[in-house]
């Protein structure tokens, strides 16, 4: 497998052979405090990853107005997984980073809710477009534009 990666107790994991679709980072305050920090997500269709382990749900409504659902392992709480709205970003799935095994080779690409970021955050030079907001037309053309070259 390309990437694989898991919670901190090991109860949950997945594997992709893919590298994702799209990283970004996101400094929206609802994503800050449900990752007790800010967030860089690796995007993939839910079809390109193998999951093992329970996780247990959360619903929240995102920038966007719709709802987006949060996966939770069972055991140690880490996030593991979001499903964005279906409306924004049908059969998608953002996996953390940060619980990726090969989290060195991956960087964000794009970042959105720079007007929530924190104002001691810079930006860094992997990143080639920044949004006030969500940036959502410009995250569904690039991917799209990803999936064509899958």
């Amino acid at each position: 497998m390309k990437h694989t990666g898991g919670c901190l107790c090991g109860q949950y994991s997945f594997a992709t052979e893919l590298d994702p679709m799209l990283v970004i980072q996101c400094n929206c305050t609802k994503c800050r405090k449900l990752s007790g920090s800010y967030q860089i997500g690796c995007l993939y269709s839910v079809e390109e990853i193998e999951e093992k382990g329970a996780t247990t749900t959360y619903e929240f409504e995102g920038g966007s107005g719709f709802i987006n659902t949060v996966h939770f392992c069972t055991q140690c709480h880490v996030r593991c997984k979001t499903h964005p709205a279906p409306e924004v970003m049908e059969g998608m799935v953002g996996i953390p980073l940060g619980i990726f095994d090969t989290a060195k080779n991956l960087s964000p690409k794009v970042e959105i809710w720079t007007s929530e970021k924190l104002p001691f955050l810079k930006t860094d030079d992997c990143v080639s477009e920044s949004f006030e907001d969500s940036g959502i037309a410009e995250r569904l053309n690039a991917l799209l534009e990803n999936l064509e070259s899958r």
